[in-house]
């Protein structure tokens, strides 16, 4: 799952948005990871249209500042802790610029938008946790299929395989996913 579908995934039982995000490992490679870090904040010319787009995004609201803000790294990755501490530096500055234009984000902020553009579109979680925070549903991404965030209501999940994804992950799961998740807990 790429970090940008945070952006528009919702509770499938309340719609309550934004999910709560917990990332345990990624599908993209350690090197990959390092490469994409050292080049954070670069402006690149290969992502121009990229940036445009990413600066529309944001205006219209399509990004979620909320959503991202609910990201928390549990991976162990100093590269991706990294990009997260500069995304969301960014998200701080973006809360108080009046001038939201598209001209004014990509002149005024090409670094900002590069890590963002990179966090977001460039890394692939393998696998991890979405948790509602109005319901205290959990879904887990990546159990059946690698990356994949598993949003099924209650009565198409299977609770042996749910209960053991959530043995396999006891030790970063929320406090709250393990002792009160719904539609299962430990």
């Amino acid at each position: 799952m790429k970090p940008w579908l945070l952006n528009v995934l919702a509770c499938p039982i309340d719609k309550h948005h934004p999910l709560e995000a917990y990332f345990y490992t990624w599908e993209t490679s350690d090197e990959e990871l390092d490469k994409i870090n050292k080049e954070a904040g670069k402006k690149s010319q290969y992502f121009q249209k990229q940036y445009e787009h990413l600066a529309k995004q944001i205006m219209d609201g399509t990004i979620s500042v909320a959503s991202l803000k609910e990201i928390n790294d549990h991976t162990e990755s100093m590269h991706t802790s990294e990009l997260l501490v500069d995304v969301f530096k960014f998200l701080n500055r973006l809360e108080f610029e009046e001038d939201k234009s598209a001209e004014n984000l990509l002149s005024r902020y090409s670094e900002g938008m590069d890590v963002l553009y990179r966090y977001l579109n460039l890394i692939e979680v393998e696998e991890g946790l979405l948790r509602c925070p109005e319901c205290g549903r959990w879904y887990p991404i990546g159990n059946s299929v690698e990356t994949i965030p598993e949003l099924m209501p209650d009565d198409l999940r299977d609770q042996e395989k749910d209960l053991a994804w959530l043995e396999k992950w006891s030790e970063k799961l929320p406090d709250s996913v393990k002792a009160e998740g719904k539609p299962y807990h430990l």
